[in-house]
């Protein structure tokens, strides 16, 4: 959390020490310009006169466009911030993280889906607002689950979306894991008492010649399979035998796409 005192007083001790060197400057100019206009005699007077007016107009003005400036500064990381965070998470916005990948289009990883478990029956129990606490919650236990250099989105209503990036298919099968079993043991403390929850995992290797939506299409497909598993369970692509149906869509297992990408290459090539 940030300590908007303290950050507020930075900027204050910055804005003075700008004035101040600013006001120093002008003086400096100010009084040099004297000296070559005025006669000797006459330098003590017009410089006293030059630099009480210097001090009094460039120190006001430096501090008050100082002031100004830093405002638009704060108003700008705060608009950033609305735009890349989700507000209740602290985690991506949906549109901060495809940007992020649109700016990689050979970012090779793995896509993991993930879902809380009968969320409605939460909302309908306690109230939206302890549901919100519980989204909050397991925003936390995936931030906390992940490496740095991935990247988690709230996807939508309790759902997020994660790219592990440059993982491989045993690293995204043990961060799968910690969130699931570690969104298992947490809890969500609140007003009403202590509320667990589980989550569903679906995942997806991505390799750097498929677009992240397809990959996404593929670890929701797997989500999918894993609520109607049981729920709290994890379920990713490389490990499917068969290929399976979801919403008119054949899901291969990864090891059947990567023979028929070898062989479109091979014939490409030909």
């Amino acid at each position: 959390m940030f300590d908007h005192a303290q950050v507020d007083a930075r900027q204050r001790r910055r804005i003075l020490f700008n004035s101040l060197t600013y006001t120093v400057v002008a003086c400096v100019i100010v009084s040099a310009t004297v000296m070559a206009l005025y006669d000797r005699v006459d330098w003590p007077w017009e410089l006293a006169i030059s630099n009480v007016l210097t001090v009094t107009l460039a120190f006001s003005m430096s501090y008050f466009i100082g002031t100004k400036l830093e405002h638009i500064t704060q108003l700008s990381q705060e608009l950033k911030a609305l735009v890349e965070r989700d507000r209740l998470t602290d985690v991506a916005t949906r549109d901060f993280f495809f940007s992020r990948l649109a700016m990689n289009d050979e970012a090779y990883g793995v896509s993991l889906m993930i879902d809380i478990d009968h969320f409605k029956a939460v909302n309908d129990t306690y109230g939206h607002l302890i549901g919100d606490e519980v989204i909050a919650r397991v925003a936390q236990v995936l931030r906390v689950q992940v490496r740095e250099e991935d990247i988690v989105c709230r996807f939508g209503g309790e759902e997020f979306l994660i790219f592990l990036h440059e993982a491989t298919t045993q690293e995204g099968w043990k961060i799968a894991e910690r969130i699931r079993v570690g969104t298992q043991n947490a809890v969500t403390p609140t007003d009403v008492g202590q509320i667990s929850v589980t989550v569903s995992v679906g995942g997806s290797l991505k390799e750097k010649i498929e677009d992240i939506e397809a990959s996404i299409q593929r670890a929701d497909a797997c989500l999918y399979r894993a609520k109607a598993a049981g729920r709290n369970t994890t379920i990713v692509d490389w490990e499917l035998v068969e290929p399976f149906e979801r919403d008119g869509r054949v899901i291969a297992p990864a090891a059947a796409r990567r023979r028929s990408d070898e062989h479109a290459l091979d014939k490409t090539a030909s």
